[in-house]
């Protein structure tokens, strides 16, 4: 506000622009959102690169702050995450063309795998409190691939999922040959299942240290404001990073 010849005059707001590519990110994140809830995997595979939230609905005391009611629409995902076409890092896809391979289909194949993993392994021990298939549920957008970096970037950064910014590991693949000096990662030390994790040095954290840690980010998180623009901070920065890896690991 200022004053010009005794009248007040008003700051001079910013012009909404409908092709600011926050604005654009923010109406990929509604159209993710506003996509109905399906199985883990979706029962039919479909073509396309996009985006995804995955979401929990099961009984672990662990999880109780965001388990969705059974039944009901829940809006808080325990994971996001995307999947972009091959070449897509090495700016080969097209821009006028969407891919027509599976790999946003094969992405929830995958973590619905490593989920089971989980359930197998508990069942094999005949231990009770482990992760269970059926207690999942996603959205999926897909989406030209020009789009994904940013509209994820906002997704991790209203929602903060507890798998993407404090257990880490949901999303990585067996490190191979050569690698298998490299320690466990959170998740699969929290969440044993996956065969080539047993193979890796224990995490740095111990279960219980991790959990101390699910349980604390989960009690201060606060209701997304999907209108605002959120912070970008340390742990947005390294789950996208970590996202990027991934991506490396698949080319």
């Amino acid at each position: 506000m200022g004053v010009h010849y005794g009248v007040v005059v008003a700051e001079v707001e910013k012009p909404y622009n409908p092709l600011d590519r926050v604005e654009l990110g923010k109406s990929i994140v509604r159209a993710l959102l506003a996509k109905p809830l399906h199985p883990l995997p979706p029962t039919q595979r479909f073509p396309g690169a996009g985006l995804y939230a995955i979401y929990y609905r099961g009984t672990l005391p662990l999880y109780a702050p965001i388990a969705m009611p059974r039944g009901g629409e829940g809006d808080v995902p325990i994971y996001v995450g995307r999947a972009r076409p091959p070449g897509a890092r090495k700016g080969l896809v097209s821009l006028e063309t969407m891919t027509t391979k599976t790999v946003l289909w094969d992405r929830l194949r995958e973590h619905a795998e490593s989920i089971s993993s989980v359930e197998r392994y508990y069942e094999s021990q005949r231990e009770q409190g482990g992760l269970r298939l059926a207690d999942f549920r996603c959205r999926y957008l897909v989406v030209d691939d020009f789009w994904v970096p940013l509209a994820e970037t906002l997704l991790i950064a209203h929602y903060k999922p507890v798998w993407n910014v404090k257990v880490e590991g949901f999303g990585i693949h067996d490190p191979g040959r050569g690698r298998q000096d490299q320690k466990r990662s959170d998740w699969d030390q929290l969440h044993p299942g996956r065969e080539f994790a047993f193979r890796l040095a224990n995490a740095k954290h111990s279960p219980e240290e991790i959990e101390e840690s699910v349980r604390k980010h989960l009690a201060e998180l606060p209701a997304p404001n999907l209108d605002e623009m959120p912070e970008i901070d340390e742990s947005v920065q390294e789950a996208l990073a970590t996202e990027d890896l991934e991506e490396v690991s698949d080319t």
